[in-house]
């Protein structure tokens, strides 16, 4: 019996190291070197030929110059003061400038400037410390709660144009979560070390009621500071215009894939739900252009990062209609806090980016979990918004049983089918290709903003790639042997940010907007709010209910 229950416990394991070799074989058989479209002097003449571009280097400091391959069809010419990226221009085959960006003269490279000033971001890391730290201080829990807010570092490297410190800053952090994340979602069920939350600790006097009075208020102070901030922003991010673009694009009967107005590089690289969502928007306030208002898009992001923190409420505290005891309120704020309260969340907020809108519609897929339908149909939407969600369908699917399984599998063919049904019906029988397309941009892409250009490794990048795959092999296996797991929503939470923060790592290119993604979900796993031992008891899967009796002892 021993035996084979260790045969069942290696078969994730096994699953996960054979797709991980077989698929690393195949992508490193494919894997295609971009190369340079003219050679980099020849690039870097045509840049500094250019006017606006010579106009721009004169009023910039500069040393050095790189020259990278793009798309097969541009190539990037960097500007440098020495690690401080200074100014951006891309040359086609003919040797014209197709687009100069000047970041010496930026005060912040996107969003509020309010959003980055250091008062505010040691503020908030305070905050979020005392919402996610306990005591005693040596638990894992503090060391999870550090490598979340160690990203701020890399806000900050990126904020004055260190773009290779901001990606190795923020490289130790992503591993760790990632590795952290899967151990906790796939690994044997264990209960924490007793713990206390350090504002509980802090606040010993006062009680419960009190503390839960508190929160809200400091619940209500950070999401101000979130709606002014973010509605007021006069920066939005390049992805806001083009998704505005796009919609526009739409309304007036056609696919955004070729149509887009010039000015932004590939805005039109996105699943057709990024650009659908925003329709009613962009029939009110059509955007043509940069000089257009976004205005709406900026107040949907603030609307998304709100949700987002109202699902790790939820997530931590339980719906309101069971019944909520205060100790249960006081951890749903917390975990709200903890969101709203990590400093990335509120510069990405204030971009208006479509970022901040994936990470509530994954908040609300974790809510929905339980429900197969209409989780599989939500993280459907999201993965034609934004791609990425789709990782996470076999992990859902594999706990699923008969009619749940049909009914999940009915719900992704019919987000599917609407989808196509729109890209067919404004595009026609070439749609669909030229959508695939645009979006195979993001697979192939040139990139100096990525970890493994920073780290000068990108052979290394099929390798790490394959073990996203064998991840989420694993975890597909993990689900379907035993799937009482589903039932356990911080487990599922820790799965999802392991393969969403591995996709992160091993994409050619790289933000710290993307964090946003798994601010909930680590929040709801890594950093959720103990409510005492008999409730987490109570959450321990069935096939794990022999632990009880020594835990207890």
């Amino acid at each position: 019996m021993r035996e084979t229950s260790r045969a069942r416990s290696r078969t994730p394991i096994v699953a996960g190291l054979v797709v991980t070799a077989l698929a690393a074989l195949a992508l490193i058989a494919t894997n295609r070197t971009p190369r340079l479209v003219v050679p980099s002097r020849v690039a870097i003449r045509a840049a500094v030929a250019n006017p606006d571009t010579a106009g721009s280097l004169a009023a910039s400091r500069w040393n050095r110059v790189t020259v990278s391959p793009l798309d097969g069809k541009l190539d990037r010419v960097d500007f440098w003061n020495g690690s401080q990226i200074q100014v951006e221009v891309a040359v086609n085959a003919r040797r014209n400038v197709v687009q100069e960006q000047d970041f010496s003269h930026e005060r912040v490279p996107y969003g509020d400037w309010l959003a980055y000033q250091p008062a505010l971001l040691i503020g908030l890391s305070v905050l979020f410390l005392l919402v996610t730290a306990v005591v005693p201080w040596r638990r894992i829990r503090n060391l999870d709660a550090l490598a979340v807010l160690s990203f701020v570092l890399s806000v900050v490297l990126f904020q004055h144009r260190y773009l290779d410190a901001s990606l190795l800053a923020a490289g130790p952090g992503l591993l760790y979560l990632a590795v952290r994340c899967a151990w906790r979602g796939l690994g044997p069920a264990t209960a924490p070390a007793p713990s206390r939350p350090l504002l509980t600790a802090l606040a010993r006097r006062a009680g419960a009621r009190s503390r839960v009075r508190w929160l809200r208020v400091a619940l209500g102070v950070v999401a101000l500071i979130l709606v002014m901030i973010g509605v007021s922003s006069p920066l939005a991010v390049d992805v806001t215009y083009a998704v505005m673009e796009g919609a526009t694009v739409l309304i007036h009967g056609a696919l955004p894939y070729g149509h887009m107005p010039p000015g932004i590089l590939h805005g039109d690289t996105y699943p057709i739900l990024s650009y659908a969502l925003y329709t009613p928007l962009a029939a009110v306030h059509p955007v043509r252009s940069e000089w257009d208002s976004l205005d709406g898009a900026l107040a949907v992001a603030v609307a998304a990062a709100l949700t987002a923190a109202w699902t790790a409420r939820r997530a931590a505290a339980g719906p309101r209609d069971r019944g909520r005891t205060t100790e249960a309120e006081e951890a749903g704020l917390r975990a709200a806090l903890a969101v709203l309260a990590f400093p990335a969340v509120i510069i990405t907020a204030s971009t208006g980016t479509t970022d901040i809108v994936l990470a509530a519609m994954l908040g609300i897929a974790l809510l929905l979990w339980r429900r197969p339908a209409a989780a599989a149909a939500t993280l459907a939407v999201a993965g034609w918004f934004k791609l990425a969600p789709f990782a996470l369908v076999p992990v859902l699917l594999a706990s699923l049983r008969g009619r749940r399984l049909a009914g999940a599998l009915g719900a992704v063919a019919a987000v599917s089918t609407v989808v196509f049904a729109l890209v067919l019906a404004v595009g026609g029988m070439h749609g669909p290709g030229e959508m695939a397309h645009a979006v195979a941009y993001q697979f192939t892409r040139g990139s100096v903003q990525s970890i493994w250009s920073a780290l000068g490794i990108e052979w290394a990048q099929p390798i790490a790639q394959a073990a996203v795959l064998g991840l989420i092999a694993a975890a597909t296996v993990r689900m379907w042997q035993e799937p009482g797991l589903a039932s356990d929503q911080r487990r599922v939470a820790a799965v999802s940010a392991a393969v969403l923060i591995g996709i992160q790592l091993a994409a050619n290119y790289w933000a710290f907007l993307y964090l946003a993604w798994v601010v909930p979900l680590i929040s709801a796993s890594l950093l959720h709010p103990s409510l005492g031992a008999r409730r987490h008891l109570a959450r321990v899967p069935p096939d794990t209910a022999t632990l009880v009796p020594a835990l207890a002892a």
